[in-house]
């Protein structure tokens, strides 16, 4: 039998773990944030988490451990998909995976292995100040889901003209076909990257802190060797070795994909798409 939190993950696409940090753990991470970024009003670092060790305690907090241990079960191992981020919301409604268009390609092909990666976003301000929320279109992880006339109205709705429009409207297009969710310090929300998603208009100041983990198969190497080689406008690179070392030691650590590794239908960002999302970054 399923536990309640593999069946949601499997079925909704998203799990929300309320508690994660404590206040102390709050204030300790948004200080470090703080320090990274200076005086930045949006500042991103991708793979931010692997380049400061003062994060990687996350990598192994117990409580977010056995919440992926739910969902996944045993062998889960730690994913280097990460990124750090003050005064940044995603100004779409996309995906995080390696290919995008809904059920074409790799990821959407579960024939011989299952797709079992989780991304982890950690939240750490006020919502009361802030207003944030992150909004996630249930079940738009799996095929099969939606009857075609909803499919075809989440696709219009989530498309480039829709994200334009949107983005200068402020306008919600996707109506009740989108849930929100709104995180309080210390919560966070486990995904599949398949789901789309998209952040909030907000207030103020917003930190957050994004993981990710998963079983070692095929879907996780693409994943990995994606944004490792393929992305190269985020600039990835290697596990250093003292953080490969204290994965080793938790039985955390993946084998690197091989570099030879070629990913059909992978989405790979114009350079236009990539100049404009620098500027809101």
């Amino acid at each position: 039998m399923q536990s309640p939190a593999r069946a949601q993950f499997s079925e909704d696409g998203f799990v929300v773990v309320r508690g994660l940090l404590d206040p102390c753990d709050v204030a300790f991470y948004v200080e470090q944030l703080r320090m990274l970024s200076g005086t930045a009003t949006r500042w991103t670092e991708p793979n931010g988490v692997n380049r400061h060790p003062e994060f990687w305690p996350l990598i192994f907090n117990e409580q977010l451990l056995a919440a992926i241990g739910e969902i996944f079960g045993d062998s889960v191992r730690y994913l280097p998909h990460n990124d750090l981020h003050v005064g940044f919301s995603s100004f779409s409604w996309h995906r995080d995976c390696v290919t995008r268009r809904y059920g074409v390609g790799a990821d959407w092909d579960e024939t011989e292995v299952a797709y079992q990666i989780a991304r982890v976003g950690i939240y750490l301000q006020q919502f009361n100040d802030s207003q944030f929320k992150i909004g996630f279109v249930r079940g738009s992880h799996r095929t099969g889901r939606f009857a075609p006339e909803k499919q075809r109205r989440v696709t219009r709705r989530t498309g480039a003209t829709a994200n334009v429009l949107a983005g200068l409207s402020g306008f919600d297009f996707l109506g009740n076909d989108a849930e929100w969710v709104a995180p309080h310090p210390g919560d966070c929300v486990i995904f599949d990257p398949r789901i789309l998603h998209t952040g909030s208009r907000f207030h103020g100041q917003k930190y957050s802190i994004f993981l990710a983990y998963g079983i070692e198969n095929q879907h996780f190497h693409n994943h990995w060797h994606y944004y490792l080689r393929l992305r190269t406008d985020l600039g990835y690179s290697p596990v250093p070795p003292a953080l490969a070392d204290e994965l080793r030691k938790a039985t955390l650590l993946a084998d690197e994909p091989s570099d030879t590794l070629t990913i059909d239908h992978a989405w790979i960002p114009s350079p236009t798409f990539v100049s404009v999302a620098r500027r809101f970054k």
